[in-house]
């Protein structure tokens, strides 16, 4: 009885050790060219809020292989795999792909077995030599209009090879392995027509679903983008637009839950109302005003949301469990910090693996705008995610990228403002010219399994 005893206690240390506790943030590369109080840098990252980073993005140039963006980048990722100095348990990755990516890149890649290989052993060199520890594949729509029908299986070759050659490169070298990670879609169509989730759950070490943009001001009545369950008014396909049906077809297709993280948005989706009716459903003529620092029409950051609400009454979708203002004429579904909490509830309830977010330069990370601190949304998911699940009594030990020549580097990047995390003592190395795209993670470890 009391071996019995013992085990049981084990086992529940191990599944209170693997509950979720995972909060991946990702970066957005692009938000360091916003004007005045908009501007987000490497610098302004907090890397003790998150478990994982994800800088966003990278590109794929026209011989197969994974490249930055921009020059520039081949710095910031030296600073940006720096903030592992002072949070040695961070993970990092670097993503590949995003919402305006040319999907057709993605889709010439995994053509043959050749272009596959070329792009993973080029993601292992850029990965190792940057001090990533991981990939993020971004491909929304693998199978979508005017793509290749086997579009789906070729995504499958492209997991399962990945980890086949991230499994060979921590044998040959004594490296912690690679991870690899995907964010996919949350829309029922599109997970039924590009992924194959049973098998590409045995290559990844988890998966980000999207659940969130499932409605917006692109349709002609108001409604709130990232809801946790169906509305009363859904009917037909609609009822499959929310976080608990997306997050359940995974589920039932086979991914198991300790790999998914649930899609968390700090941001939200404006509409312009087009009569004096202001509920859920009620007529939009359009897109609401665009932020006055993020400068996209109907979207506006968790901070900008704050600013244009400040005194206006916020209301609860009882139903769905998610607010939405109205100030003047603009109608905007967000999420605060009563719904963060019930979706962490909801996540911990299912045995989710965590949560992620998109993304860290659309929280206050100022302080300027919410009155509730610099970055209250990320900091309350992460009292809620990681504060209240156990660490680790030994620290992992972290790989700090080292200052050395790229193979083939022929020019030096741009210089930026250095933020505050390091300083690099030598010239950054550069790797192989990258083609421009519109878009817009010391001694070595032995450990081989990654920490996910």
């Amino acid at each position: 009885m009391c071996n019995l005893i013992l085990t049981a206690g084990l086992w529940l240390i191990f599944v209170s050790l693997a509950s979720s506790s995972r909060l991946v943030c990702y970066y957005n590369s692009l938000a360091e060219n916003r004007a005045d109080d908009g501007k987000f840098t490497i610098s302004d990252i907090d890397p003790n809020k998150c478990t994982h980073l994800v800088y966003a993005f990278s590109d794929i140039n026209n011989v197969n292989e994974l490249v930055p963006t921009s020059t520039a980048d081949l710095q910031h990722y030296l600073f940006f795999n720096g903030l592992k100095f002072r949070n040695p348990q961070l993970k990092t990755l670097l993503a590949v792909g995003g919402i305006t990516f040319n999907k057709q890149k993605f889709s010439t890649m995994v053509s043959t077995q050749q272009y596959r290989t070329t792009f993973i052993q080029s993601a292992i060199t850029l990965l190792r030599f940057y001090g990533f520890d991981g990939l993020n594949l971004d491909w929304r729509f693998p199978v979508t209009t005017g793509s290749q029908p086997d579009n789906r299986q070729k995504f499958t070759l492209l997991c399962q090879e990945l980890k086949d050659a991230f499994v060979a490169e921590m044998t040959n070298t004594q490296r912690d392995r690679l991870i690899i990670t995907a964010s996919v879609s949350a829309e029922k169509a599109v997970i039924d027509a590009s992924y194959d989730v049973a098998q590409i759950a045995t290559s990844l070490d988890f998966i980000n679903v999207l659940t969130f943009d499932f409605r917006g001001p692109w349709e002609n009545v108001t409604g709130h983008h990232s809801p946790l369950y169906p509305g009363s008014q859904d009917t037909g396909d609609k009822i499959y637009l929310n976080t608990d049906s997306a997050m359940q077809h995974w589920l039932d297709q086979g991914a198991p839950a300790q790999l998914l993280n649930l899609g968390v948005a700090a941001f939200g989706r404006a509409f312009t109302l087009s009569t004096a009716a202001s509920d859920v459903g009620a007529p939009a003529n359009g897109t609401g005003e665009e932020g006055c620092y993020t400068g996209e029409e109907g979207y506006w950051a968790f901070y900008e949301t704050c600013l244009y609400t400040e005194g206006a009454a916020i209301y609860l979708i009882t139903d769905q469990r998610v607010p939405y203002a109205i100030t003047e004429n603009q109608w905007v579904g967000f999420d605060n910090m009563d719904s963060l909490s019930t979706k962490v509830s909801y996540l911990k309830a299912k045995n989710f693996g965590g949560a992620f977010v998109w993304s860290l330069d659309l929280d206050d990370f100022s302080g300027k705008f919410c009155n509730q601190g610099n970055c209250p949304f990320i900091s309350h998911l992460n009292t809620l995610l990681v504060q209240s699940s156990p660490t680790p009594t030994t620290p992992s030990t972290t790989t700090i990228p080292m200052m050395k020549t790229h193979p083939g580097a022929t020019t030096t990047p741009t210089t930026t403002t250095t933020p505050t995390t390091t300083t690099p003592t030598t010239t950054p190395p550069t790797t192989t010219t990258p083609t421009t795209t519109t878009t817009p993670t010391t001694t070595p470890t032995t450990t081989t399994t990654p920490t996910t």
